[in-house]
């Protein structure tokens, strides 16, 4: 597949992607010709000092490759932290993990809205700065889990003046916190292994080095991913049609895990799109979900500029509840966008007032046909009561 762009790539950043390139050849000689696809989306990801997430290419808003709800305006933020405000205020030293803060623009948001509530509360609207210490026992402190050195450079940069309340981390809380646990847009990145059905039998569909470049070729039996679409089989309620091409994350159950022993007692808030089991793998979606973006431009070629891109797929939201109740979370509510964002708004105290560029925007975040569909919502918690979410519960579409 051809790509074209109106943006042609520097000289450093095609040299950058060759280089990429070269490593992730040698690692398909090495395995023998062949790698398994999350392989290659780990790399061309995450790769360090080349990877999308790890180079310094400007990756969201305007400048990037593809626009986030936070650049849109902090309609989502101050509608997460309407929801969270009441559970933070309950604990003793309320935190919030931000896992992958993009350019810290949410982060910000965040804080901001959480301070606001907080003066509004303590009578005081008018000193915000303040305002956190006076009705909760201690401020929020904002956790970042950030693997991409550039990442994390942009957002100190963005969160300067919350210096003394936010702290970058390496890994996962070794002692559980308490409070919330943010995701936006993270799951979608996460690696995923392509499959094709060939009768009754299950193969991988991973990458090999051609003529032409990186391209798609089948492996053999895979003991891991037979079990995995077994069980995705047996739960849509019967076999995926011969020729059947998809994905599925095999990373899931251990990243929900991961997530759950590191939070004592809170939620843990998935923000993504996607959709539910039954409409990822619908029959006539039958080559999967994968999608790539580059200045802007949505197509469907993981092997183009690689290390340049973004390379992502669905979520699948059913996978998601599933590994999060073995993880040992209760879901407390799922919804869309577009509901969450328009019932939040129709219920704050004071009404909305907007400018013609905030309201375009608003539009891009509630409409079916913008972000407002595609995008969900998923809320799990731990040793709390569930508070819910804003919009119609959904959750017996998972």
């Amino acid at each position: 597949m051809t790509v074209r762009t109106p943006t042609e790539p520097s000289r450093e950043a095609l040299a950058l992607s060759r280089a990429l390139t070269r490593r992730i050849r040698e690692r398909i000689a090495t395995m023998g010709g062949w790698i398994r696809f999350d392989r290659y989306m780990q790399s061309v990801l995450n790769e360090p000092g080349l990877g999308y997430y790890s180079a310094g290419s400007a990756k969201f808003g305007g400048a990037g490759d593809f626009i986030t709800a936070p650049a849109l305006g902090p309609f989502l933020a101050r509608a997460i932290a309407t929801q969270v405000d009441g559970m933070l205020g309950s604990l003793d030293a309320p935190v919030i993990l931000e896992i992958g803060a993009g350019d810290g623009t949410l982060a910000a948001q965040l804080l901001d809205a959480l301070d606001a509530l907080d003066a509004v509360d303590a009578g005081d609207t008018d000193n915000t700065a303040c305002a956190a210490n006076k009705r909760r026992g201690a401020p929020v402190q904002y956790l970042i889990l950030e693997p991409s050195a550039d990442l994390r450079s942009r957002q100190r940069e963005r969160l300067a003046r919350f210096a003394d309340r936010v702290t970058w981390l390496e890994r996962l809380p070794e002692r559980p916190v308490e409070g919330l646990i943010l995701a936006n847009e993270v799951v979608d990145a996460l690696p995923v292994v392509r499959f094709v059905k060939r009768g009754d039998t299950v193969l991988p569909l991973g990458v090999r080095y051609g003529d032409d470049g990186f391209e798609f070729a089948e492996g053999g039996r895979d003991a891991e991913l037979d079990a995995a679409v077994a069980a995705l089989e047996s739960a849509l309620g019967g076999p995926l049609p011969d020729g059947y091409r998809s994905e599925i994350c095999l990373l899931l159950g251990g990243w929900m895990h991961g997530l759950a022993a590191s939070l004592a007692r809170g939620a843990l808030l998935l923000v993504d799109y996607g959709g539910v089991r039954r409409e990822y793998y619908h029959p006539e979606r039958s080559d999967g979900t994968l999608i790539c973006h580059y200045r802007h431009r949505a197509h469907a070629d993981p092997f183009y500029l690689p290390g340049l891109q973004d390379v992502s797929a669905w979520v699948d939201f059913s996978a998601c509840a599933d590994a999060a109740r073995g993880a040992g979370f209760d879901v407390a509510g799922f919804t869309t966008q577009g509901l969450f964002l328009a019932e939040s708004i129709a219920g704050a105290p004071d009404p909305v007032s907007l400018d013609a560029r905030s309201a375009s925007a608003l539009k891009t975040l509630v409409l079916p046909g913008e972000m407002g569909e595609r995008f969900r919502l998923l809320l799990l918690t731990r040793g709390i009561r569930p508070p819910g979410l804003p919009g119609r519960d959904l959750r017996g579409w998972l």
